[in-house]
């Protein structure tokens, strides 16, 4: 089920950082300490998401990773999303040393 514009807007109060964007996808840029910590990030958020069965959009730069959510099969945004940014936001902590 896709989640309202109000509902989006009060999951993104409780967020850290996660914003929505030009797409309508939620967006969040991550900045890691190096190069290989950014890789093994991602190496977890690839095994977070086909645990999940959700995939995000995930973008590479350096040090910083950049993830994108959105519900493809519903054309919006719903519980999965708000979920995998949760997963995610409490997964980086390991990487960040």
């Amino acid at each position: 089920m896709t989640l309202s514009q109000e509902e989006v807007a009060a999951c993104l109060e409780d967020s850290a950082g996660w914003e929505i964007d030009e797409q309508e996808f939620m967006t969040k840029e991550f900045t890691l300490p190096s190069f290989g910590k950014a890789i093994a990030f991602v190496d977890e958020v690839a095994r977070l998401a086909e645990d999940r069965n959700h995939h995000p959009q995930i973008t590479i730069d350096h040090k910083k990773v950049t993830l994108r959510l959105r519900t493809m099969d519903v054309n919006g945004l719903t519980q999965k999303d708000v979920e995998s940014a949760y997963a995610f936001d409490h997964t980086v902590s390991r990487f960040l040393n």
